[in-house]
């Protein structure tokens, strides 16, 4: 477990964060290297006082590493940091990607969703969430989502339910993952992943904090419904960012509870949304049309340019696409 106790320690150390750390892993290519660099080289990564720290280990308890290194075996919990294959990439588009995710059960290549939505949704959008997901599965899409009641719960079992594949992003441990819920993810192949320590509580700070993930690791996200204060809205602003499609439904048009999405609309910052349907069949149009762009070798910044997608989302698809066997690398190009 050398590389995960490296990676602990770090994570560990007093005033180093993510976005640190991926720029010391950038320059050092592994957390050993990191932790063994000399003063010089970090101060020009990341300053003086930041690499005092590191040098000095400031903030870690190794009593506590050892611990959680015990507490990894001990449960058979899978783990994957920046040096793992298995790591997912479309992470690294993120400012700050987690230095370390724990996981159960079985993470696939497969390209995913995000479904995301309140706690205490209208029946309407009940229905109209499980519709969406049965569609989704059986156009090959899995399920991305955090887990909590309501939306969120309902898009993963949906996804069970149609035998498709769900990925539970969330915002406290591993260890404290109980309930139904999670032993049915698990159970039917999908998986829970967690950035945060397998014993850590969730807290008002790490469910927001969680959002970015389910946004990074999505194709797209659908909102079937928001309100105003909607913490689905988090979600919806890092896939913009991240240049991911924002999709919101309207469901009962004089209700508060979508005005979240109507405020998504207004500011241009989702696309509305009738049917899933609609955008399955949009979306394979555009990939039939990119793989008879790429007869001919291209770059990524060649197939941004003729889809008109965002570079984050561009990263992600011709992966899916070479997954599907409908593309194949050429060095820095992509060909069918």
């Amino acid at each position: 477990m050398g590389d995960l106790e490296h990676w602990l320690i770090l994570k560990s150390i007093r005033g180093l964060g993510e976005r640190k750390i991926k720029k010391l892993f950038s320059l050092f290519k592994s957390a050993r290297r990191i932790l063994d660099a000399d003063e010089e080289a970090l101060t020009e990564a990341v300053g003086v006082r930041t690499a005092r720290a590191v040098r000095s280990r400031e903030g870690v308890d190794l009593r506590r590493v050892e611990e959680v290194l015990n507490l990894v075996e001990r449960e058979a919990l899978g783990y994957l940091t920046p040096e793992s294959e298995k790591y997912p990439r479309k992470l690294f588009v993120l400012p700050d990607p987690p230095p370390l995710l724990f996981y159960r059960g079985a993470l696939r290549e497969t390209p995913l969703v995000a479904v995301v939505g309140p706690r205490r949704p209208t029946t309407y959008t009940l229905s109209f969430t499980e519709d969406t997901v049965r569609k989704l599965v059986s156009a090959g899409y899995g399920i991305v989502s955090g887990g909590a009641p309501g939306v969120d719960s309902l898009a993963h079992t949906s996804a069970v339910k149609n035998s498709g594949y769900t990925l539970c992003v969330l915002g406290f441990g591993l260890l404290k993952a109980r309930g139904k819920l999670f032993r049915r993810i698990e159970e039917s192949g999908g998986a829970l992943l967690s950035e945060f320590l397998p014993q850590e509580e969730g807290s008002r700070y790490t469910f927001p904090k969680r959002n970015r993930l389910i946004a990074a690791l999505s194709d797209f996200l659908i909102l079937p419904e928001a309100g105003v204060r909607s913490g689905a809205l988090i979600t919806a602003r890092w896939c913009r960012a991240l240049g991911r499609g924002v999709f919101v439904h309207i469901g009962i048009g004089r209700s508060p509870s979508w005005e979240g999405c109507y405020t998504l609309l207004r500011e241009g910052k989702g696309e509305l949304l009738r049917d899933v349907e609609d955008l399955i069949g949009s979306r394979k149009e555009e990939d039939s049309d990119l793989i008879a762009f790429l007869k001919t070798p291209r770059s990524l910044e060649e197939i941004m340019e003729f889809t008109a997608r965002g570079y984050g989302e561009i990263c992600a698809l011709p992966t899916e696409l070479e997954l599907q066997g409908k593309v194949r690398r050429i060095g820095s190009l992509f060909c069918s």
